[in-house]
């Protein structure tokens, strides 16, 4: 997630379909060619980072659920932060590849979508900077809408973004673009992570802080894609009609079928993360501002793992690290239930001499598994739908995909009415639960070497 780490494009591949073969790369490229590109990759490198770290200081796990939990008692209304993150995403890509696809020019779409992104967090800033957090109803409303504006318009601009990339990057470039990419806006997540830690620890202004701040950033980020020079291509745009007619042919694979219910469980499984900040807070006494820290430390797993996974890839395939993937969910509300019963446990308490301190490390565990979990899923999102699409239905299978998952994400927004009527514990059992059945159902997804096509 969404998380964080969409704007890094390394999860699902957008909708739209590949730039066609650049003739003009089998030539010997000129030193106008050059230079073109080489503004394209450093001003395209810049813009990844700088959405990441727009996108990590107010991150909707570690970040925009304590402010919501600041306005409203409801932890419905927390649970549906990172409900809207990942659906209002996922939901626009269809309908962008259908408008952006092969049009001309990618440049506009992707410029306009990114000014949009900042502009519903400038706005969304400047009402918390007038008002502060005292008018709790008005200051929500506009909170939900300012953010729902955002992940839309985010999830439209992805789609032209990554086209407008693979234009201006040549193909023997591209992997390398993208890992820098990465590589730059994990190093600014890990300072996201100190700048949330100053802010939380400044109470209330800290929130209308971090919003200006990444408004600022994510204008800068709109900026940086202006500058990246795409190779047009000629015209030949699809229509929205003509993809839902290739709908059903894709669905009636069984393996696909198959992996669609896995993802949708593995979606599911998320229905505890908002409210695994909160109950440090307060259940464990941790302090707001351990989010910032946390959020540093999930950067860092996300970081350190990526390596590891890749090699799976290779070694093994994305059955098997998707299914690892689920583990990690999986020990995520494990680690939580059970640190949660060590602190209540008398004589437990008698061996340590500091309990907060013990919670705070410990409590550290679920947050590196959580960035360790996002580094395996959105690489095997990319690579998984890769490997089972045929090359002529790899759009509609990804806006298929990505369409399931806009709705069943959500879902876990449900899990507010869990922790409103039965707590938090009951919440991290019914994530255990859909985690165990999404390992269950990862036992069905075909083997890559062995995916019918």
């Amino acid at each position: 997630d969404k998380n964080g780490t969409r704007d890094g494009m390394t999860g699902t591949p957008p909708t739209a379909r590949p730039a066609p073969a650049e003739v003009s790369e089998a030539r010997s490229p000129s030193h106008q060619d050059r230079q073109r590109v080489r503004r394209s990759f450093v001003f395209g490198v810049a813009n990844g980072a700088l959405l990441l770290l727009g996108d990590a200081l107010i991150h909707p796990v570690l970040v925009l659920a304590v402010f919501v939990d600041r306005l409203t008692e409801s932890r419905v209304l927390v649970g549906l932060v990172p409900a809207l993150s990942v659906s209002l995403w996922f939901l626009p890509q269809a309908v962008a590849a259908a408008l952006v696809e092969g049009r001309r020019s990618q440049l506009p779409w992707a410029a306009w979508g990114g000014i949009v992104r900042a502009a519903a967090i400038g706005l969304l800033a400047a009402i918390v900077l007038a008002g502060g957090l005292g008018s709790d109803r008005p200051v929500l409303i506009a909170f939900f809408l300012c953010y729902a504006l955002y992940n839309l318009s985010a999830g439209f601009a992805f789609v032209p973004l990554v086209e407008l990339s693979a234009r201006a990057i040549p193909a023997d470039r591209r992997g390398f673009f993208f890992s820098q990419r990465n590589f730059w806006g994990a190093l600014l997540a890990l300072l996201a992570g100190l700048i949330v830690q100053w802010a939380l620890a400044s109470g209330d202004a800290g929130f209308a802080m971090l919003f200006a701040t990444s408004f600022a950033v994510l204008a800068l980020a709109a900026y940086t894609t202006l500058w990246m020079a795409e190779r047009p291509v000629p015209a030949h745009p699809r229509s929205l009609r003509a993809w839902f007619e290739s709908v059903p042919t894709v669905l009636a694979r069984r393996s696909v079928r198959r992996f669609i219910v896995f993802r949708s469980f593995l979606a599911l499984s998320a229905i505890a993360d908002p409210f695994f900040i909160i109950y440090a807070q307060y259940r464990l006494g941790l302090p707001a501002e351990t989010a910032g820290t946390y959020l540093a430390l999930s950067a860092i797993a996300r970081v350190a793992t990526n390596p590891l996974w890749g090699w799976v890839v290779s070694r093994w395939g994305n059955r098997q690290l998707l299914q690892l993937t689920t583990v990690l969910r999986l020990l995520m509300p494990l680690l939580a239930l059970t640190l949660g019963a060590l602190v209540r446990w008398d004589r437990f308490l008698v061996l340590v001499n500091d309990v907060e301190r013990f919670a705070f490390v410990s409590f550290a565990l679920v947050f590196l598994a959580y960035g360790a979990a996002l580094s395996a899923q959105m690489l095997a999102n990319f690579t998984a739908v890769l490997d089972l699409a045929r090359p002529n239905e790899r759009p509609t299978l990804v806006g298929v995909t990505n369409s399931v998952l806009g709705v069943v994400a959500l879902v876990p927004m449900l899990g507010g009415f869990v922790v409103d009527r039965l707590g938090f514990e009951a919440v991290f059992v019914l994530a255990i639960v859909l985690a165990l059945l999404a390992l269950m159902t990862s036992g069905l997804l075909a083997s890559p070497r062995r995916v019918s096509r």
